[in-house]
């Protein structure tokens, strides 16, 4: 029996009335939304875009490294090499040595009086990275000649002048043993 003063419409099956022109009951914050169509408004499609638009602009810089960067990764791997030799003189107990051909790094072992090449060890460098010097306590390494670790801890200052894509790097080595990149 309907109450007095109310239209009655079709009853539910939970016992609550649907009223005609209203649309369904998870809408009724949102007027006419009855009888809208589905789909997205430009604002919401403008946000999409620009959201992905912030994403690929963070990845292009990740994906895409610029020079200074490429720089610093590849005089970054060839200091980690030199001190790996520098490590391996004073851990070994036996002098370790390396040399730069013209695109990768050797790593020399002195093993009853004669250099072996540590084919284990051998490094290519990377992006258009060469080494153009060598010096040792402010002397130039003729080329070949091997830059030697010691394994009494002492050594003598070195640096080791490369290019990268076109930009000067420098790896240095103190007395102590400490190797630090030096950019541009």
């Amino acid at each position: 029996m309907p109450r007095a003063g109310k239209a009655a419409g079709p009853t539910l099956g939970t016992g609550t009335e649907r009223h005609a022109g209203r649309g369904s009951p998870s809408s009724r914050g949102r007027p006419g939304s009855g009888n809208r169509p589905a789909g997205f408004t430009l604002v919401e499609v403008l946000v999409v875009v620009a959201i992905m638009g912030i994403v690929i602009a963070l990845a292009a810089v990740n994906l895409f490294p610029g020079d200074v960067e490429v720089g610093r990764r590849e005089s970054g791997r060839l200091a980690l090499a030199l001190e790996h030799a520098r490590d391996s003189a004073w851990f070994g107990g036996r002098p370790t040595a390396v040399t730069f051909d013209a695109d990768r790094m050797r790593e020399w072992r002195l093993k009853e009086d004669r250099w072996q090449d540590d084919a284990s060890r051998e490094s290519m460098l990377g992006d258009g990275a060469h080494v153009t010097a060598v010096y040792v306590e402010g002397q130039p390494l003729a080329a070949g000649e091997r830059l030697v670790f010691l394994p009494d801890g002492l050594g003598m200052p070195f640096r080791v002048a490369l290019e990268v894509r076109g930009l000067p790097w420098a790896i240095e080595g103190d007395a102590a043993g400490a190797v630090a990149v030096v950019e541009p």
